[in-house]
């Protein structure tokens, strides 16, 4: 399989290529600068999907002190005043060891939930655990964002991606998958280490992508992902 980086491209999945390579050069010029309360940014995932409920007090029955749940930290969405901050790992879907094309789906859209937290985060390691050894996309994901966080000391914020319409592919005597469908990606900023904006993509549709699965070591994970001019359209 032909997996080179020249036949991937440039264009940013999720906006992450465009906002690196667009801010190569330095601080923009039109760089705005960071407010007393933050710039405005990307609208971003909540992390269960929902508006979490007070849970009521529980009473100990003795009459003595009621007992407090333990909470998990809050989390602080990305903004010009940091990264996000105590953003949970997605959870990974049951179907994903399962050698069937709904498995496949879902370890891809695992993977790109993954992606998510690897920009709001910095950390690699869901993303890492569900890609290939050769995957070039996967690898060049992770790159992108260590040279943001650690080298540029820099941040995203997003709002992260949806696949829709997917069409999957019978499984392959080689245990193969591949998926069409469409790339809705949320609105994206890339942060300089002072808390201004460095480059900033909207909201779009990337129809035409393709994924290329692979069910091995008990479970899926993603051999390669193709943009649109990869399959020639």
């Amino acid at each position: 399989m032909n997996t080179s980086a020249g036949r991937l491209g440039v264009v940013s999945v999720a906006a992450v290529l465009g906002l690196v390579l667009s801010s190569c050069g330095g601080d923009d010029a039109g760089a705005e600068p960071a407010g007393a309360e933050g710039a405005p940014s990307a609208e971003q995932p909540s992390p269960d999907g929902e508006v979490s409920e007070p849970e009521p007090e529980q009473s100990s029955g003795d009459g003595g002190e009621t007992e407090e749940p333990e909470s998990s930290p809050t989390p602080v969405p990305a903004s010009s005043d940091g990264p996000a901050q105590n953003w949970p790992e997605p959870e990974v879907p049951d179907e994903i060891y399962e050698e069937t094309e709904e498995g496949a789906l879902a370890a891809l859209r695992y993977w790109f939930e993954a992606s998510t937290y690897l920009q709001l985060t910095g950390q690699s390691q869901p993303l890492e655990e569900l890609s290939g050894s050769e995957c070039v996309m996967c690898a060049q994901r992770a790159l992108q964002a260590e040279q943001v966080y650690e080298e540029d000391e820099g941040w995203f914020a997003t709002s992260g991606v949806d696949v829709v319409d997917p069409i999957v592919s019978a499984i392959t005597q080689e245990q193969e998958a591949s998926v069409l469908f469409t790339l809705n990606e949320g609105a994206t900023q890339r942060f300089n280490s002072d808390g201004t904006i460095a480059a900033e993509v909207e909201e779009a549709a990337v129809p035409g992508m393709e994924a290329v699965l692979v069910f091995g070591d008990a479970h899926w994970e993603v051999a390669e992902v193709y943009l649109p001019e990869a399959r020639g359209e």
